[in-house]
């Protein structure tokens, strides 16, 4: 008989139960490999041992047809081993990639979002090759089938342009990940539109923002992706912040830069919301109020800012009462109206009752 284009010299009855225990065991090897290798590549240990034995079984199989089998009946076997051997083929590349997908969202959990979204086209795209794969191996034209797909995927895409447009922009905030989840960030759109908060989620369609009076603010991807970003978490969450002092333009510079670094000195070291390097005072600007102190500060996040500008400020009040420093207060010019006598008064009164009447 002859058997993969080789003749051999053998009863059907004595080769086909050997071919067969052969092709068992070369697929339990199969599988023992796709195991071990899988598990090396990736910690999940993805199931791709059965599949990767079927698609070794089964090809085998695919002698079959050698042995002599009536034309119609070796034809739809040889299909049926084909579509067998490729969709086995397509289940252990798509577990694998869907595999890797979820353990690299698993590092990295600014895209954990998008991780069904790849589960999904992972699938579909494996899924749409290994059909199209097994259309081509059994004849059938798909030149056409895609032609449609095309036209119909165009349509498609007109009507949901909106969406998709949307969903892109999603896929393209997870991929550049300018900001990501926790982040606080300012948003400022071509429009003069912006909003400000912590970046809670990033959907298909629209993301999350939550603010500091814990509302929620929802905004397309679309206006996210193209407008200018302040995210205050980037390259560091630790943010600076300043602190403004106004005292009269009669105290000594030298005295209250002084003061004022010694006292913020005294609070970096008790006040837990102060991080950084030691804090300064600088002369910032003179005014008709008086001389305008910056008292530059870091706070580990954006939020801590108001209870620590709170607690600072409370402490230079005090510090500066002590040290006899008085604070600005802007001048104010008064102008006194002039006082008119009671004589003054009656003339005014009789010119106003007498206006507008003609002389006898």
């Amino acid at each position: 008989m002859r058997l993969a284009g080789i003749d051999i010299h053998a009863p059907p009855e004595l080769l086909v139960p050997i071919l067969l225990l052969a092709l068992l065991l070369l697929g339990a090897l199969a599988a023992r490999v796709a195991r071990a290798l899988s598990g090396r590549w990736l910690e999940s240990r993805p199931a791709v041992a059965t599949p990767a034995a079927c698609a070794v079984v089964v090809g085998g199989l695919m002698w079959v047809p050698d042995l002599g089998l009536p034309g119609r009946l070796g034809r739809w076997l040889n299909g049926a081993l084909l579509i067998g051997f490729v969709l086995a083929c397509a289940l252990v590349v798509s577990r694998i990639a869907v595999a890797a997908v979820t353990e690299y969202a698993t590092k990295h959990p600014s895209i954990k979002p998008a991780v069904v979204v790849a589960r999904v086209s992972v699938r579909l795209l494996v899924g749409a090759v290994a059909v199209i794969t097994a259309l081509e191996s059994l004849g059938v034209p798909v030149t056409p089938l895609l032609t449609t797909l095309g036209v119909g995927s165009l349509a498609v895409a007109l009507a949901l342009q909106d969406t998709l447009a949307n969903f892109f922009a999603g896929l393209y905030l997870l991929a550049d990940r300018p900001i990501r989840n926790g982040d606080y960030i300012k948003m400022n759109d071509a429009g003069g539109v912006g909003g400000e908060g912590f970046v809670e989620s990033i959907g298909w369609r629209s993301s999350r923002l939550r603010t500091l009076a814990s509302n929620t603010i929802i905004v397309p991807n679309t206006k996210l992706s193209q407008a200018i970003l302040t995210n205050f978490h980037l390259p560091a969450a630790p943010v600076g912040m300043a602190v403004n002092v106004t005292v009269a333009h009669d105290t000594p510079v030298a005295k209250v830069e002084a003061t004022l670094n010694d006292e913020l000195a005294r609070a970096l070291a008790e006040l837990p919301a102060l991080v950084g390097g030691k804090p300064a005072a600088r002369l910032a600007d003179l005014t008709e109020a008086g001389q305008v102190w910056a008292c530059g500060l870091e706070v580990p996040e954006v939020q801590a800012q108001a209870a620590a500008g709170h607690e600072v400020r409370k402490r230079l009040v005090v510090r500066l009462r002590r040290e006899g420093i008085r604070l600005g207060v802007p001048g104010r010019l008064v102008h006194e109206a002039p006082t008119e006598t009671p004589a003054e008064a009656t003339d005014a009164r009789d010119l106003t009752l007498t206006a507008g009447k003609e002389p006898r």
